[in-house]
């Protein structure tokens, strides 16, 4: 099977599963949205944003460290050995410091909050921290495996049991906040055993603990806590900016307009998690030292991509007004003006990994660092800028900025350690251009109150689907793809 038979296959496995789970969580957002207000859909995102930052401190860069050195294995006892330890370190360096952590519920609800009323509500994310990365474990086995039916049914039931509890908590009880950290724990809970029961107990085990492959994991993934820090400051620090200077309405208009650009987000994942496994599979199976096979797949895959994400992050921004108004209440609509921007950065962070990851199969881990410290320190600058001014639309734009910044550096950082000749420019303004277009839209629509009709918006969006099978090199691009689909 050719490589893009792969990933076509992979990625389409992968989509349906993680579709699944994002179609009932956006089945979710008519009731939430009716059930809290902006100011508690905010509390909810601070609380998801809290638990992001604790968990990339906790981490240890492991989930970086244990797919590099699985693929480094030559005996699959081996592999069992380095998804052992991996297991071994999530629950000695969570389990203990999130128990204790509980006891600090209060003064930490009044630090984020200025009140105490949430302080149950971060005793929730707390415990759902180690049950989410040992999730994160098993996520890595059935995809290294490839247990992609697995993968789907366990997403599947997933889908399932989180709208339900959702419901039943937030809806039915009333419980607000901690009813949807509830739901969380309990789905991720459920998600837990059964993985393990599942696929991951003839894999793993603490007793397969290794010292010496523990030793290196650390080596590795330890500069990556780091990067980690800095990715979260670079990719949602802009919360705690609304915190401070706006207001937790403002972070729920941010948070329904990062809801609204899941489609981008689930393509992203879907494809993450079949191509970072094929790509670590290809170049380390290529004999010729260069990889140009390897290499060309990648950028394939790059303009391939580009082909499929920019069209639907300019549909859904185009429409975004239209989405917001259907499916939440018209107390969220301004949501719609960080849309595209959200969008655009989503297109912005999957471009990077997809170009700027020859650092990691070259094994060179800390230039992530300084390429992330440079992109943060741009994110905190413009936010103590752009947020006061423009609140949620300011952290948007930032956002973008930053993400922008970063996928300069790791791209041309990439090149330097593990060069690839293709085009670049004309891409990056395919991007720009197209979705500078699907920003000005909903500006238009609500800043300006200028009406823009639906069929104008249709034409629009054939145009620009359109665009890129008048370049040559995507033309042909095309063309080749389509052949190799053919299952003769």
């Amino acid at each position: 099977m050719s490589k893009f038979k792969l990933v076509l296959k992979d990625t389409a496995i992968y989509g349906v599963g993680m579709s699944l789970q994002k179609i009932i969580g956006f089945l979710l957002l008519p009731f939430y949205t009716r059930a809290l207000s902006p100011a508690e859909y905010g509390v909810l995102d601070s609380l998801s944003t809290f638990a992001f930052f604790i968990t990339v401190i906790l981490s240890l860069g492991i989930d970086g460290a244990t797919g590099r050195f699985f693929f480094l294995g030559k005996t699959e006892e081996y592999k069992k050995d380095i998804l052992s330890t991996s297991l071994t370190i999530r629950v000695v360096t969570q389990v203990p410091i999130l128990f204790i952590a509980c006891f600090f519920a209060n003064p930490i609800s009044e630090l984020l909050f200025r009140t105490q009323d949430y302080s149950w509500a971060v005793i929730a994310t707390f415990l759902i921290i180690p049950c989410q990365t040992l999730n994160q474990l098993q996520d890595l086995i059935y995809r290294y495996y490839r247990k992609l039916w697995q993968f789907t049914i366990m997403i599947a039931v997933r889908s399932v049991v989180i709208p339900l509890l959702g419901i039943l908590f937030v809806v039915v009880f009333k419980w607000g906040v901690l009813g949807a950290r509830l739901a969380t724990l309990g789905s991720t809970f459920v998600m837990l055993i059964f993985s393990y029961l599942a696929v991951s107990r003839v894999v793993v085990s603490l007793k397969r603990y290794d010292h010496q492959a523990a030793k290196g994991m650390l080596k590795f993934g330890i500069p990556l806590i780091f990067a980690g820090l800095i990715g979260w400051v670079n990719a949602v620090s802009d919360r705690f900016f609304l915190l401070h200077y706006s207001s937790l309405g403002e972070i729920g208009f941010y948070s329904i307009a990062s809801s609204f650009s899941q489609p981008i987000q689930l393509l992203n994942v879907a494809l993450e998690m079949s191509l970072s496994v094929l790509i670590f599979d290809f170049f380390s199976k290529e004999q010729d030292y260069n990889k140009p096979e390897t290499k060309k797949f990648q950028t394939d895959m790059w303009h391939i991509y580009l082909l499929i994400g920019v069209p639907i992050a300019f549909v859904i921004s185009i429409f975004s007004v239209d989405l917001i108004d259907m499916v939440t209440t018209k107390e969220y609509l301004l949501s719609a003006l960080a849309m595209p921007w959200l969008l655009l950065s989503h297109l912005l962070v999957f471009s990077t990994t997809l170009t700027g990851n020859g650092m990691t199969l070259m094994v060179q881990s800390k230039p992530y660092v300084i390429i992330l410290v440079v992109a943060a320190s741009v994110n905190v600058g413009l936010n103590f800028i752009f947020v006061p001014m423009w609140g949620f639309i300011g952290a948007a734009i930032t956002t973008v900025i930053s993400n922008f910044v970063y996928f300069i550096f790791a791209y041309f950082w990439s090149q330097k350690v593990y060069y690839i000749k293709r085009s670049f420019i004309k891409p990056v303004i395919y991007v720009l251009v197209v979705m500078a277009l699907g920003i000005l839209v909903p500006y238009m629509q609500i800043e300006l109150d200028y009406p823009i009709s639906v069929w104008l918006r249709i034409i629009m969006a054939i145009l620009i689907s359109g665009i890129p099978l008048f370049i040559p090199n995507y033309r042909r691009l095309i063309a080749s793809q389509i052949n190799k689909l053919s299952f003769k």
